[in-house]
């Protein structure tokens, strides 16, 4: 599994960073045939550009969160492509549009979540998943279908990059709790994810005080417990432990919610690295 998602990492980032490459490149070429003096068809140089929408849009198109801008530069590039023009203008143009391009990149990358972790057409869990939802079967068993169900859909809204809908699921789930003690660890990862997605929807940085689950959950946690001191990997790690916990919750308490909970297990299987 982890040499799997190793190689599918490495691709993603050869793609990444063939788009500046092609785009860049056509131009670049159109550039040096200009400076030798020697007359080169603007089509050759713009076939960079429709190479580069189109890796571009199949990044956009691998990613849970779908960017639109993203994934219609290829209609963009073709026009350009057959677009009548001088050579001068052609290359600020292939100039302006691979820029364009790069930006495009950028804001896929950091604003529409990594390529794939929504996707996953398993029949069935597997892996260290697998083994962490037989380990803590009995710890949720008490939980109600209406209550797994909620946790399915928070699971599910944050592993496509819906932050405010799973913000909004997880503060529900907090305010229909049945049990009398309102800090049971399940109702501590409610709370942890609704504060994560809140800021990651805000596009917030990670506060000064954050929570954290306390020492006592430490048999429910898939992931162990971090040092204080190192404030991100506790902070992070503290949502893997929540979000694998309210996965368990749904999938042992709510099979109706398990298709869509398969759906996204490659998702869940990233947060146990």
């Amino acid at each position: 599994m982890e040499n799997s998602d190793h190689l599918k990492g490495n691709s993603d980032r050869l793609l990444e960073l063939a788009v500046p490459l092609f785009s860049f490149g056509g131009a670049l070429v159109a550039i040096l045939f200009q400076m030798l003096g020697i007359s080169l068809d603007f089509h050759y140089p713009a076939t960079g550009f429709v190479i580069a929408s189109c890796i571009l849009a199949y990044l956009a198109w691998i990613r849970p969160k779908k960017d639109i801008v993203a994934l219609t530069t290829p209609i963009y590039s073709f026009i350009f492509f057959f677009l009548p023009t001088d050579s001068e203008t052609g290359i600020l143009l292939q100039l302006l549009y691979a820029v364009s391009l790069t930006i495009l990149l950028v804001r896929l990358k950091y604003r529409f979540g990594k390529p794939g972790t929504a996707v996953s057409l398993g029949k069935k869990l597997g892996g260290s998943l697998k083994t962490y939802i037989e380990q803590t079967h009995d710890s949720f068993s008490g939980i109600s279908p209406e209550a797994a169900h909620s946790a399915a859909v928070v699971f599910v809204r944050f592993s496509e990059g819906n932050y405010g809908e799973a913000a909004q699921g997880s503060g529900t789930a907090l305010c229909e709790g049945e049990t009398p003690d309102p800090v049971t660890p399940l109702m501590r990862a409610f709370s942890i994810i609704r504060e994560h997605s809140t800021l990651l929807n805000k596009s917030l940085p990670r506060p000064v005080t954050y929570l954290t689950f306390s020492e006592k959950d430490s048999p429910l946690l898939a992931r162990p417990t971090v040092p204080a001191h190192d404030d991100d990997m506790e902070f992070y790690t503290a949502l893997d432990n929540a979000l694998l916990m309210v996965f368990s919750a749904a999938w042992n308490n709510s099979e109706r919610d398990r298709p869509h909970l398969l759906a996204c297990q490659a998702f869940a299987q990233k947060l146990f690295t």
